[in-house]
């Protein structure tokens, strides 16, 4: 450590450059600024004005460190030495150092003399950094005057974030229901605060008083609630964000004192390798595609940021006209279309959070429009579309709704009729569609990556300095180097490392359009079937050049571009809402452009009609006598007071029935209880506990329906990153150590079904063999007896007299109960659980009988059980599509039979798996019945039966839903 009174730390972070200049001891000088991938030509900028030529001591640390200490032959500080030695300066007595930064998050545990036992970091995934923070604060429209303010919210709405793609999809959704930025900005801050400590701790609590460092510490809100989920133990301080400096500066030793001439001579540039041509991507040329030139009559940006295109709208005249407005995620579009279906005004601007604000700014730029060329409007009709259409069309009265890609699909007819390949590629999601003799084929959306999406091609652009306006013509000509293309993080990791080797930024920037584009033709295109000869490319993207000549490039094929590309979604859903009223002959009920000048306000109440209790949301229009509203889980109507059972729901209801009264026993209220958590196999093997238990005298309770508080619980008690149903399953079991009148909790370990003859085993996946064990461990973590849980082996391959063994072994003692007991009780729980099943299938068969005599559609809800029917994992969707009026029937209720299967699927070992590939099958083969498929992300089975089971259904459309933590449903609808 130096002796001299100067000190410079210095940490050279992922994304930022933090300095620290110490005389006395005293902080006198800080700096702390983005340095955009190239730290030394940040550091090089501030260091002569930091320092004026004085000598100092200078510690150096931070994760780029050594683009520094190689080149002027020092070593540099370890930057858990440097936080340790700032924090037992600023915050004696730590027992851990929560060191959340831009690329990264750590968690250094301490003894009680504040000497260091570990340290925990996060995976690779940027969520939870502080990059992750400002690129979501970036698009929530916020400054940092915002983002620095505590918002005091009690309870904003749930954000997962697990996943930066995953808050980004619940925070559109939320805006485009009408929550606020307020709101939405504090939801990811307490979702990001629990994601740190889920993944940090692994389901472990803190081991005592924390403190909260790195550039994340300047962020109250996600301070808050950090200090919410460990009151008492998390703490900060005022320079915390300057900690890994400030430690540096502690720790500079006199030997290694600044040097204005070596850090002057520092090279920008790490060694570059030699990349040989054949290494190198082609040029991004245009050779095949004829791009179109967006020129029309008149353009202009106006001073609210709308980009206003007049293709044909004459002075003084009167223009009928249909209208569409697109509600997208990043940006808002509107489309005039005449009579004969042309565009004739488009309009395209930023959503920046703020839905229904963005749309009155079209309208606002419209009218202006219209004033200037003494124009008289009359609009015909009017349809929305895009991730905001419901609240948009319920505000603005719109005659039709529809999702984006029929409206995409549509519009691209207009163009072209002959088109049968379709890629469009938003600021947040990435789309394909096949189809034949205009009508859709085949569609997929990308899941959850934002890798193959317009928002990261910005990102990038942004950080490299690039107007996005320009990148597109910027990177023509240019060959770049090959880059990942798997996910955001490595893509973004590739940029950096390119600028650091010496390649120029358009070189780094034109490698990130053929990544995007080579993800989106992995991830979203796949296998699917596309032109040999020609594709169509729609969305803002389209007008990114380079993004066009990428898709050339790689696919060989002419790209067909329209001059109307971003808006094609708005001009879809214009031209829809004008043959939906010219077939019905009906006045349109648009409420006018005038909205625009009127007074509209959001407000949320609170239904508590039934369990749901759903938040509604209201618009009150001034002067509209009636407030539109939404947000009805149950589907009734705004002015109905009572809830809605939509018939369409009425299998699932009836199933519910069904599975809570199999195998009831009535024993005495003062019987002794045993509880199952209502989850993963706890949902489809009910009706043989309940009997078996109920022989044994033992009441049989479960734990309560999947909530908000469960589904947190369980995040926070995750030992891993599970799927989310494994999740959700030890908040199942938090719930259940609040009842001591509980014999014990009942979690066998289930490792099979039976199997049948045509395959090789029906295995439970590992996450459900174990989760018994993950229970016990979780329990011994938190602090509770793990001997509350009852844990017998299950393994439906055993002969029922070893079975029975296994459960004496186990229950015999626990509960005295004998072997003779038990295996009674066995038989009857078996027998009943078959029965129940076969009831199932009974139902199963009059539902079908049903749709034939009605001659109409049925839709199939396929998935694990424990996808399927909590209501609390699945936000609901089951009965979500029921109200959109079709019938929707469980899986369980399929009279089908796993020997149906065949052989090629002979070692489909997965017990789930064969039940939903044989579902599926039989819903291939049935005319009437098509299929949803409730997946989840991150499940290891499902990453080879989806393959399967899009094989087995062919052309026959599969619409694949991923469930994760999501808090929001519009995305799904």
């Amino acid at each position: 450590m130096a002796n001299g009174n100067t000190r410079i730390g210095l940490d050279l972070g992922s994304h930022y450059l933090k300095m620290v200049l110490l005389e006395q001891g005293r902080i006198t000088a800080s700096i702390h600024r983005p340095h955009r991938g190239n730290p030394i030509k940040a550091l090089k900028e501030e260091l002569p004005r930091f320092l004026d030529g004085q000598p100092a001591a200078i510690g150096i640390t931070g994760a780029l460190a050594s683009l520094v200490t190689d080149q002027i032959g020092s070593r540099p500080i370890d930057l858990t030495q440097a936080l340790m030695q700032a924090v037992d300066r600023e915050a004696p007595g730590a027992r851990a150092i929560l060191d959340v930064g831009g690329g990264s998050v750590s968690l250094i545990t301490l003894d009680e003399r504040g000497r260091f036992l570990g340290i925990a970091a996060n995976s690779l995934c940027a969520a939870g950094t502080g990059s992750f923070l400002d690129e979501q604060a970036s698009r929530l429209g916020m400054n940092a005057e915002a983002m620095a303010l505590d918002s005091e919210e009690a309870d904003p709405p749930p954000v997962a974030a697990r996943c930066a793609v995953f808050a980004k999809s619940d925070l559109i959704h939320l805006q485009q229901t009408g929550v606020s930025k307020r709101l939405c900005w504090s939801g990811l801050c307490k979702g990001m605060a629990h994601n740190l400590l889920q993944t940090l701790l692994r389901g472990k609590p803190l081991p005592g008083r924390t403190v909260v460092v790195g550039g994340v510490a300047r962020n109250p809100e996600v301070v808050r609630w950090l200090k919410a989920s460990s009151p008492d133990l998390i703490v900060t301080f005022a320079d915390a964000h300057l900690a890994g400096a400030m430690g540096a500066a502690l720790l500079a030793d006199d030997s290694n004192r600044y040097d204005h001439q070596a850090f002057a001579e520092l090279s920008e540039k790490e060694v570059k390798p030699v990349v040989a041509i054949e290494t190198a991507r082609k040029p991004l040329k245009l050779i095949k595609t004829k791009y179109p030139s967006f020129a029309v009559a008149e353009e202009y940006k106006d001073e609210e940021g709308n980009e206003v295109r007049v293709t044909r709208l004459e002075p003084g005249l009167e223009l009928r006209c249909f209208m569409g407005v697109d509600i997208g995620s990043t940006s808002t579009k509107l489309a005039l279309v005449g009579e004969g279906g042309r565009v004739r005004v488009d309009i395209y601007r930023r959503t920046l959070g703020d839905p229904l604000g963005a749309v009155r700014k079209l309208f606002s730029a419209l009218v202006q429009l219209t004033q200037k060329k003494a124009a008289r409007l009359v609009i015909l009709g009017v349809g929305t579309t895009g991730s905001g259409r419901k609240m948009i069309g319920q505000v603005l009265g719109a005659d039709c709704i529809v999702n984006e890609i029929t409206a995409h699909v549509r519009a691209a007819a207009e163009v072209d009729p002959t088109i049968d390949t379709i890629f469009e590629i938003g600021g947040q999601d990435a789309k394909y569609v096949h189809t034949q003799n205009g009508r859709i084929r085949e569609a997929n959306l990308n899941y959850v990556c934002a890798a193959g999406t317009g928002s990261f091609v910005e990102e990038q652009a942004k950080k490299l300095d690039f107007p996005i306006e320009v990148v597109g013509e910027a990177v023509m000509e240019i060959a770049p180097p090959h880059t990942s293309d798997r996910c955001t993080v490595f893509m973004e990791q590739d940029v950096s490392r390119l600028i650091r080797q010496g390649h120029s930024r358009v070189e780094a920037l034109a490698a990130v359009h053929y990544s995007v584009v080579q993800n989106y033709l992995h991830k979203v295109v796949g296998q699917r079937p596309w032109s040999r000869e020609r594709v169509f490319f729609m969305g803002a993207t389209a007008r990114n050049r380079g993004l066009v000549a990428a898709f050339e490039n790689l696919l060989g094929v002419e790209v067909v571009v329209s001059p109307y590309s971003h808006v094609m979604g708005a001009w879809g859903a214009a031209l829809i809402a004008r043959e939906r009223l010219q077939q019905t002959a009906k006045p349109s009920t648009f409420k006018g452009l005038d909205l625009v000048n009127r007074r509209i306000q959001l407000r949320s109440e609170r239904c508590e009609l039934c369990v749901n209790h759903c938040t509604l949301t209201f618009a009150d229009i001034e002067g509209e006598a009636e407030s539109p509203s939404w947000g009805y889980l149950c589907g009734r109507d705004p002015d109905a007071t009572s809830v809605r059972k939509d018939p369409h729901f009425r299998h699932f209801r009836r199933h519910r029935k069904m599975l809570r009264a199999a195998g009831h026993i009535a024993l005495p209220q003062d019987a002794p209880a045993v509880a199952l958590p209502q989850t993963l196999t706890g949902i489809s093997m009910q009706p043989l506990w309940r009997r078996f238990f109920g022989e044994l005298g033992f009441r049989f309770e479960l734990s309560p329906p999947t909530d908000e508080r469960i589904r947190q619980a369980g995040i926070a008690w995750s030992s891993g990153e599970f799927c989310f149903p494994v999740k959700i399953a030890f908040g199942h079991l938090r719930a259940l150590l609040d009842r001591p009148d509980l014999a014990g909790i009942f979690i066998p370990q289930v490792i099979s079904s039976r199997p049948n003859a045509e395959t090789s085993n029906a295995l439970f996946c590992p996450y459900v063999q174990s989760y018994s064990s993950l229970s016990a461990s979780a329990l011994r973590v938190h602090g509770y007896d793990p001997s509350v849980l009852i844990q017998p082996v299950v393994d439906l391959r055993w002969p029922d007299k070893k079975q029975v063994k296994e459960l004496h072994r186990v229950l015999g003692p626990r509960l005295n109960r004998s072997a003779k007991a038990i295996a009674k009780a066995w038989e009857a729980g078996l027998k009943t659980q078959a029965e129940f099943e076969a009831l199932c299938r009974e139902e199963g068969r009059k539902a079908l009988s049903e749709l034939a005599q009605e001659d109409k559609p049925g839709i199939v809800i396929a998935g694990r059980p424990y996808n399927c029917h909590d209501s609390g994992a699945n936000l609901d969707l089951p009965q979500k599509i029921s109200e959109l009026g079709h019938t929707v029937i469980p899986m369980d209720w399929l009279p089908v039979d796993l020997h149906d299967l065949g052989p090629e699927y002979q070692n489909l070992y997965w017990n789930y798996a064969q039940r939903i590939l044989a579902a599926l099958r039989y819903v291939q083969r049935h005319q009437r019945l098509f299929a949803v498929y409730l997946s989840n992300f991150n499940c290891g089975p499902d990453s080879f039966s989806l393959a399967y089971a899009e094989q087995i259904m062919g052309h026959k459309p599969l619409l694949i839903l991923e469930l994760d933590e999501h808090g929001a449903d519009a995305g799904y609808l």
